[in-house]
């Protein structure tokens, strides 16, 4: 049960807000505590022999940065509230903390969800974020992510990552067969080429040729960082549009996009001609 003064406190809406430098001072100071209890429960788990799980650290070893690149404009500092308090904040999508006496009660999803649905409005195909420490991997797999923890060294943590879907409302034009198949440079060269990921179903023909898809076609091998030069096929009533590059520009007349994030994705294609 939360303590008793938090019972008001959770009958107020919560907002999420840009950071304030009174509001950077307020989560310094509940930063500063958890650490100096993480100090204390890090010298009584050496003093008990190393019983039990090891204690867990906040972020506060990474806070001087993040509060350093906000008030630079580099990142962005979000901060939800509650009333006129600090119960949370988020950096990017590389940090985000709720003060340790408010944990367990939703707040963390909330703050989740408020950077998926920024990352969708900033056109984003796909959430990625290092998952530290592992102990949080089962709050991420409940908001929808996928670890990948057979991916090379993330840096920042075990990789996750969700597909921000976009679907499309169709009209009434012809309906037609479509597939796109991304490859590896390995697979594209295979005999058959093979991809790591294809997708198929109905799309609707439009006036000036091209064919509308239902949803985003996203071009995501979780296995990589997307920076190597993956291959695109994409066929339309058993034909064949293009099989190239997905950084070329015959790949980008043929309806090839890249988000903001780096990945490609396709929305709509059309056959190319006059290359």
């Amino acid at each position: 049960m939360p303590p008793a003064y938090l019972a008001l406190e959770l009958t107020l809406s919560h907002t999420v807000v840009a950071a304030s430098e009174a509001l950077v001072d307020e989560i310094e100071a509940w930063l500063d505590a958890e650490e100096a209890g993480y100090g204390q429960a890090l010298n009584d788990w050496y003093d008990d022999n190393c019983a039990g799980p090891e204690p867990v650290r906040g972020f506060r070893c990474n806070w001087d940065t993040t509060k350093d690149r906000w008030r630079r404009g580099i990142d962005r500092l979000d901060v939800l509230t509650v009333g006129s308090r600090s119960v949370g904040f988020l950096s990017g999508t590389d940090i985000l903390e709720i003060k340790p006496d408010l944990r367990g009660l939703g707040y963390g999803r909330v703050l989740a969800q408020f950077m998926l649905d920024r990352l969708f409005a900033e056109g984003h195909s796909v959430a990625e974020i290092g998952i530290a420490p592992a102990s949080a991997k089962p709050f991420w797999i409940a908001m929808g992510f996928t670890p990948v923890e057979e991916r090379p060294d993330h840096g920042a943590g075990i990789y996750a990552y969700k597909l921000l879907p976009r679907r499309f409302e169709l009209g009434s034009g012809e309906r037609v067969p479509y597939e796109i198949e991304f490859f590896s440079e390995e697979g594209r060269y295979e005999t058959p080429p093979r991809p790591f990921v294809s997708y198929s179903g109905m799309g609707e023909l439009m006036k000036d040729g091209s064919v509308k898809l239902p949803e985003r076609i996203v071009c995501m091998n979780p296995l990589d960082d997307q920076q190597v030069d993956y291959f695109v096929r994409l066929t339309v009533n058993g034909q064949e549009l293009i099989f190239d590059k997905v950084k070329r520009e015959t790949a980008r007349r043929a309806g090839l996009r890249s988000d903001p994030g780096y990945n490609h994705y396709v929305d709509s294609m059309r056959a190319v001609t006059g290359d």
